[in-house]
């Protein structure tokens, strides 16, 4: 596997960089950490560099950004993991993105805000750009675990992933995400919470508007019965895999709309990380991203796992 881990000084990514600590990576994991020093393009392709004494500016920036990710890599060549270093120059999205492709990352850490983002802001443009866009699978990192953890991140300097609530609709997309994660792979002590959500209730009115009310009762309730049993059976499939690598695990449906479900179910849970697919059963394949994905990274106050495909 190889791993990208994007750094920029902030406290969200040295909380990326904990999170990343906490997984228990195998050996032959490779991970760049990288740093973008922002230099953006003005009308007419001025940059700041062409206007300064660029061979000076430009090395001592350099140092400084080599400084920034020796922490990083300290802490990950500690683990005993292949690390390297990078630094880039340009637009932060556009050579985060360009890395990506480059590499051939199956993973991206990085954290849900930047340095320069407003604090109101839940999801910085960096961040959101590189979900949306980006060829691999997406760790946001959120500072829920930092704070709830705190005593923790003093003694073991390393994140707690006591909580994975992995959202599942049995579609390929679910069934990726599960083993995204099963490969990881989590910590041990980490509770797996499977969470589906029922639409029937809610498909079964529009689906048949022109039906007498007591012929949608029926049909209503026929659905509802067969999607609850399908529903089971998902939720019972991933408990399965999880439990059989030795990880704890609970399962939940529950009924409403998938990013509602989702939401809910983090706020019942408090996980540190929701894992869900790029889109799920209704995904359109065109789209870059689910709309469902964009509204649990958007809202939820943890850290999120999109999972994409391998390359």
């Amino acid at each position: 596997m190889r791993i990208l881990l994007v750094v920029d000084g902030s406290s969200y990514s040295a909380m990326a960089t904990r999170m990343l600590e906490a997984l228990r990576l195998p050996s032959p994991t490779e991970v760049t950490v990288m740093t973008v020093v922002p230099e953006y393009t003005f009308l007419g392709g001025i940059t700041l560099g062409r206007l300064r004494d660029a061979s000076v500016k430009k090395e001592a920036q350099q140092q400084k950004a080599l400084d920034l990710l020796q922490n990083a890599i300290q802490a990950l060549s500690a683990r005993r993991l292949k690390v390297e270093s990078l630094v880039c120059w340009g637009n932060p999205t556009k050579e985060i993105l360009k890395v990506i492709e480059e590499s051939g990352s199956s993973l991206v850490v990085i954290g849900a805000k930047g340095l320069t983002d407003p604090l109101t802001f839940r999801l910085g443009s960096v961040a959101q750009t590189v979900m949306r866009h980006a060829r691999a699978s997406v760790l946001l990192v959120r500072e829920k675990s930092a704070t709830a953890n705190q005593a923790l991140l003093t003694k073991k300097k390393t994140a707690a992933i006591e909580r994975v609530l992995l959202a599942t609709d049995g579609s390929k997309y679910s069934d990726m995400v599960t083993q995204f994660l099963l490969n990881l792979p989590l910590p041990r002590q980490s509770q797996v919470i499977v969470v589906t959500a029922l639409q029937s209730h809610l498909a079964a009115w529009v689906k048949t508007p022109t039906l007498d009310f007591r012929t949608n009762q029926e049909i209503l309730a026929r659905l509802q019965a067969a999607e609850e049993s399908e529903a089971r059976k998902i939720t019972a499939k991933a408990e399965k895999q999880f439990q059989a690598k030795g990880y704890k695990t609970t399962s939940v449906v529950m009924m409403g709309g998938a990013a509602e479900s989702i939401l809910s179910a983090a706020k019942k849970y408090k996980p540190d990380i929701i894992a869900l697919g790029s889109r799920g059963l209704g995904g359109i394949t065109s789209l870059l991203l689910g709309s469902v994905a964009e509204r649990v990274a958007r809202y939820v106050n943890c850290s999120v796992l999109i999972s994409r495909a391998p390359r």
